[in-house]
């Protein structure tokens, strides 16, 4: 039972990496590596900002007129 909860966490911290700069790979991995503690360091680096990018990237390359 524990192994299965185990995996469930491993996955959690896979997915919430992916959406941070970290990334999937590496969120496994700090789950993997440090346990309990590695959601932590996932939870903890930066998220990525979405709209704030966009918003960028629309001014940036929007047509000259």
């Amino acid at each position: 039972m524990f192994f299965i909860v185990w995996l469930f966490y491993l996955r959690l911290c896979a997915q919430q990496g992916s959406k941070r700069i970290i990334g999937g790979y590496a969120g496994f991995f700090y789950g993997l590596c440090f346990g309990f503690f590695g959601i932590f360091i996932v939870l903890s680096s930066r998220r990525l900002d979405d709209e704030a990018t966009n918003a960028m990237l629309i001014e940036k390359y929007k047509p000259v007129q």
